[in-house]
């Protein structure tokens, strides 16, 4: 009987040992990681962690859903036979779901943002030309097709998306971009679909078959800047008057943060700061030559009123660089190569 109990205590003790029990928040999107093959990752904090992190692992009995916030107690056994290398070295047990809430459009990672269109019913896409935005604000999602300019109403819920008819511009383009905006729009028009975020990529997919419909990229911040640096931005567009500016244009150094141009007159030059889609500018000058045509003169003093000391948002759409105050889009500039 001694004996028997003795045993008892060992193995209650080996147990204990080996497990504990641990408290998980994660967070409403996953990203993607390299575990022992490429693939999404949970992202937590374990007990009081302030920075998110991968978890490699499953955890038995947990259905994650995107778009929600969790905090679990979870528990934790550590597994005692020899591994492979790279295999988890725990196993997770949900114990209690202690919360489930769902995070706000506002907050989701895919809401307000530019997202670029790069599958199609599994084909490929990589010409930047379809992107769209689904906007909180104004509860719609506009964009472009590939040729023509569109919107339309939706209703999210529990990243569950409804999109209604759209509705566009009827610009006639080459025959390889609209018979990819039909595509586009035949797939989208009138559908529903389940959001999968998962980093900077977004799925649609069919609430059905659970294939995806229509992948997007959210394009980084890296990358962006990686576009806009050293080129000349070309004046297109000025307080929602479009017309040869003539010598207007901007340039970005992006190692430096130093930007040089022209308003169409004289030469300026400055700085810059920027996060994620604003960009502030500073110090800025510039050279003091007489602008001896009324016109000259007039976009001169707007583009320098405008750029000096402001905090505006941008993004780039194709071809263009796109400014604007208040939601108000106020200069455009195009690339020239």
């Amino acid at each position: 009987m001694k004996l028997q109990s003795l045993l008892l205590m060992l193995i209650l003790s080996t147990t204990a040992f080996g497990q504990k029990t641990i408290t998980l928040l994660v967070k409403e999107n996953t990203l993607p990681c390299e575990g022992v093959a490429p693939m999404n990752c949970l992202q937590v904090k374990e007990g009081n962690a302030k920075a998110w992190s991968n978890f490699y692992s499953g955890i038995e009995g947990f259905v994650y859903q995107p778009g929600y916030e969790y905090k679990l107690k979870v528990k934790k056994i550590k597994i005692s036979k020899p591994l492979p290398m790279d295999a988890p070295a725990y196993t997770y047990h949900l114990e209690k779901l202690v919360y489930k809430k769902q995070v706000p459009p506002s907050k989701v990672g895919y809401i307000n943002k530019k997202m670029v269109l790069t599958q199609i019913n599994g084909k490929t896409i990589d010409n930047g030309k379809i992107y769209l935005i689904i906007d909180s604000a104004k509860n719609s999602i506009f964009g472009k097709s590939g040729c023509n300019r569109f919107n339309a109403n939706y209703k999210l819920s529990n990243n569950k998306i409804d999109i209604n008819l759209l509705m566009g511009t009827l610009m006639a383009c080459d025959d390889e971009s609209m018979k990819l905006e039909q595509e586009f729009r035949n797939a989208i028009e009138k559908k529903g679909f389940v959001i999968y975020p998962s980093g900077n990529l977004v799925q649609f997919k069919d609430p059905k078959t659970k294939k995806t419909v229509l992948c997007f990229e959210i394009p980084t911040e890296t990358r962006i800047w990686s576009f806009i640096d050293g080129k000349n931005w070309k004046l297109i567009q000025l307080e929602n008057v479009g017309k040869n500016y003539g010598k207007a244009f901007i340039q970005f150094d992006a190692k430096t943060k130093k930007i040089t141009g022209n308003t169409g007159c004289n030469r300026f030059f400055g700085t810059y700061t920027s996060d994620r889609d604003e960009i502030t500018f500073s110090n800025l000058g510039s050279t003091k030559m007489a602008c001896l045509e009324n016109e000259t003169a007039a976009t001169e003093t707007k583009m320098l009123q405008l750029l000096s000391g402001a905090t505006l948002r941008f993004d780039i759409a194709e071809q263009t660089l796109n400014f604007y105050k208040d939601d108000k889009l106020i200069m455009i500039f195009g690339w020239v190569r």
